[in-house]
């Protein structure tokens, strides 16, 4: 995984959603809740806490999922007082998550361009799933 410090790819959510009326910022993370990438909205330390959070969420997504009999998570909603947080898959083990400017946002337009860039660059956004580097045992 690159350096998240970097946000190597900070430019193409700030491109791809940063500039979409209504969102307020985006992150882009792995499924274990590491931080890729976010928008320029959002600073390191609340975008890697952002991260974590989605991914905690996300969880409890594929918890209800299973419970539900469901086929699989296309996207997740969470609606606040005064926000929309929105989490989808956007390559293999990747996340991206989403925080609208207010409660009113434009939920299709937000979430069409959050799957037009999970479309577009698919694959090449997706991560390994971290394993323990000793197996999983306990030395």
């Amino acid at each position: 995984m690159s350096d998240t410090r970097a946000n190597t790819l900070g430019w193409l959510l700030d491109e791809q959603l940063g500039s979409v009326e209504g969102v307020r910022y985006a992150v882009l993370m792995s499924g274990d809740g590491l931080l890729k990438a976010r928008t320029k909205t959002i600073g390191q330390e609340d975008g890697e806490k952002l991260a974590a959070l989605t991914a905690s969420l996300r969880a409890a997504g594929r918890a209800w999922n299973e419970f539900t009999g469901g086929e699989g998570i296309r996207q997740q909603l969470i609606e606040c007082v005064s926000n929309i947080g929105l989490t989808t898959a956007a390559g293999q083990n990747t996340m991206l998550s989403v925080c609208t400017t207010g409660p009113h946002a434009d939920i299709g337009l937000i979430s069409r361009h959050m799957a037009a860039l999970a479309i577009r660059l698919g694959e090449q956004l997706g991560v390994e799933e971290r394993r323990p580097a000793n197996g999983g045992g306990v030395s």
